[in-house]
């Protein structure tokens, strides 16, 4: 079974904007190129989890359309590039891009991500504004502000936000944080992709829709190895892929007691006893 060590070892710190901010500055000490090839990799993964997500809706349409709401920091950045991962993947699809602060005013790794994705698909790319949005879009991509964010929102990004929020649309992504985090006119998420690290927010926001952290292969631990809140990884199932000693039995495995639910309702504990058995544990008992 887990140990307390490998359930540690498996499960990500949690930390605060202050916290995420304190370390990568000591990841990336002001190397533009660590920092860029984190930014590839977080806009890929953005990319990947996001189509991934989208075969609940019955897959990304071929000729999907896609909005990118960009800032002008490295949030802004992963979401161009997680457009670019869209649009490679999907030949026919067009991308409109807004850039909230305008595109004169793009950082140069975010300046890089938008020259990325007009390489990729420069005759399926499109600039537009506020006047400009379609009536519906496939995708929405929110990079506009990362954890670095302060309120108040600025009342032209709460209307902003509010159209977007009102448009007929298949999937409302976030990058990392949904933009305007909870304030008034905020930007309302489907899914939050949290890229390296969970921020905190992300556990009372009620605008992050479904949360998914997207694993970057930061070393949190080693910084912050205290962390009272923690994400579990995949690999907290390692444990469960190996071949158990052939001179074992289910009692090794221990045993769990299941109790709840009234005969009237016996849903939650079957989902629950079910649950239990693919956890691996050796025997179950429902009361």
């Amino acid at each position: 079974m887990a140990t307390a060590d490998s359930l540690l070892t498996s499960a990500h710190p949690i930390l605060s904007c202050d916290e995420t901010k304190q370390f990568e500055a000591g990841l990336f000490g002001g190397d533009e190129a660590k920092e860029w090839s984190a930014m590839q990799t977080a806009g890929n993964a953005v990319g990947v989890a996001v189509l991934r997500d989208f075969q609940e809706l019955g897959g990304f349409p071929g000729a999907g359309r896609v909005l990118v709401l960009a800032g002008k920091g490295h949030n802004g950045g992963d979401a161009l590039l997680a457009a670019k991962r869209v649009a490679t993947d999907f030949p026919a699809a067009r991308v409109d891009v807004l850039f909230a602060s305008g595109e004169h005013r793009l950082r140069p790794l975010a300046l890089r991500s938008w020259q990325a994705l007009r390489h990729a698909a420069p005759a399926r790319v499109t600039v537009v504004r506020r006047e400009e949005l379609a009536a519906a879009y496939d995708l929405v991509l929110d990079g506009v502000f990362g954890f670095q964010f302060h309120p108040p929102l600025a009342p032209e990004l709460a209307t902003l936000f509010a159209e977007v929020n009102s448009l007929a649309t298949g999937l409302r992504a976030a990058v990392d944080l949904p933009s305007g985090l909870g304030e008034p006119g905020a930007f309302q998420a489907d899914f939050t992709y949290a890229t390296g690290v969970v921020k905190t927010p992300l556990l009372v926001l009620p605008n992050a829709g479904r949360l998914r952290y997207l694993d970057l292969g930061f070393d949190t631990d080693r910084a912050f190895p205290q962390a009272p809140q923690r994400v579990l990884t995949p690999a907290v199932l390692t444990c469960l892929r190996t071949w158990r000693p052939p001179r074992s039995d289910k009692r090794t495995y221990g045993h769990l007691a299941v109790l709840g639910g009234s005969r009237r309702y016996p849903g939650a504990v079957l989902m629950s006893v079910r649950a239990a058995v693919r956890s691996g544990t050796g025997l179950v008992t429902a009361f």
